[in-house]
């Protein structure tokens, strides 16, 4: 998986199917909670959680684990 960050340009993260769906799982946990918070701009103020790229990051994360093909990184 591979992060487009405004600080940073290009960050790699190696993990495993395993983890990819544990992180899918946490990232959409996140989500779901997010939107069930009365005033979320109370807890986390606009511009610290970009919700679209974890919602991309989620999609993406996906992906990788209904993927038949496994990239082996050498």
């Amino acid at each position: 998986m591979q992060v487009t960050d405004k600080r940073i340009h290009q960050v790699k993260i190696e993990l495993s199917v395993k983890e990819c769906r544990n992180l899918r799982k946490a990232i959409d946990h996140y989500l779901t909670i997010y939107q069930q918070i009365d005033d979320p701009e109370k807890l986390y103020p606009a511009g610290d959680i970009d919700l679209d790229t974890l919602k991309a990051m989620s999609s993406h994360l996906e992906l990788i684990e209904t993927s038949s093909v496994v990239e082996e990184i050498g």
